[in-house]
């Protein structure tokens, strides 16, 4: 018999009012989808992204406004499931998106760079399969990442970016060229954008400007290594 849904638990504001998840909250959310996935006799596999990524699989976020994801499987029936938990969690209605897949793996190779994560509810019958990427691939995707128009989003990018070289060892302008081009070998070359965004963001991490330096723990990815490609 599946487990009882766990306990409704609201939804945490930020600043200017915009929803944070937490990692409980994300995990609640989870163990909420693969229950009612449970009850209806499926498996959704979903790669997860992003923010959110960063929040599972280490202590580089605290908190992320979405879930950035990519399903594997059952998408239909994923994507009803996650807002019937987000209308019962009081989250915002994209809370878990696509938003991220003209950036994920291509289409025909789905599931490289990915690593099973988790498995939801953690008792009783399997409902929903979580896997994240490796720390180089995140690191590859954040510095293809183009916010141009979104300064908060630029100043966390960065933040992120440089405690992912961090935990990566990947520190170089060209230690960076060279993940991108192993990592989207269908990108024909780096492009002056990210050209310049590779040598601003290694040149910053060079000269400490993000908080590497300033916190208590080094930044730590708890979840699953292995070769950035395979």
């Amino acid at each position: 018999m599946a487990a009882a849904l766990p306990p409704v638990r609201d939804a945490e504001v930020g600043a200017g009012g915009s929803v944070e998840l937490s990692r409980t909250l994300l995990e609640q959310a989870f163990e909420m989808m693969g229950d009612l996935a449970a009850r209806d006799g499926k498996v959704i596999d979903i790669a997860v992204y992003g923010g959110s990524c960063l929040l599972l699989a280490g202590n580089i976020r605290d908190v992320t406004r979405d879930v950035d994801a990519v399903f594997l499987s059952e998408r239909s029936r994923g994507y009803e499931l996650a807002d019937l938990v987000g209308r019962r969690l009081g989250l915002p209605d994209d809370w878990l998106n696509q938003a991220v897949k003209s950036v994920a793996p291509p289409k025909g190779n789905p599931q490289p760079n990915l690593l099973p994560f988790g498995e939801y509810p953690k008792r009783g019958a399997i409902g929903l399969r979580i896997y994240l990427p490796t720390p180089e691939y995140m690191l590859a995707m954040k510095l293809l990442a183009n916010r141009r128009d979104d300064p908060e989003g630029l100043a966390r990018d960065r933040r992120d970016l440089h405690f992912l070289m961090e935990v990566t060892g990947l520190v170089t302008k060209e230690q960076l060229g060279d993940l991108v081009m192993l990592c989207y070998p269908q990108v024909p070359g780096l492009n002056p954008r990210i050209a310049a965004k590779i040598e601003d963001i290694a040149q910053g991490y060079a000269a400490r400007e993000c908080e590497v330096d300033r916190r208590s723990d080094p930044p730590s990815w708890n979840a699953g290594r292995g070769h950035p490609t395979l």
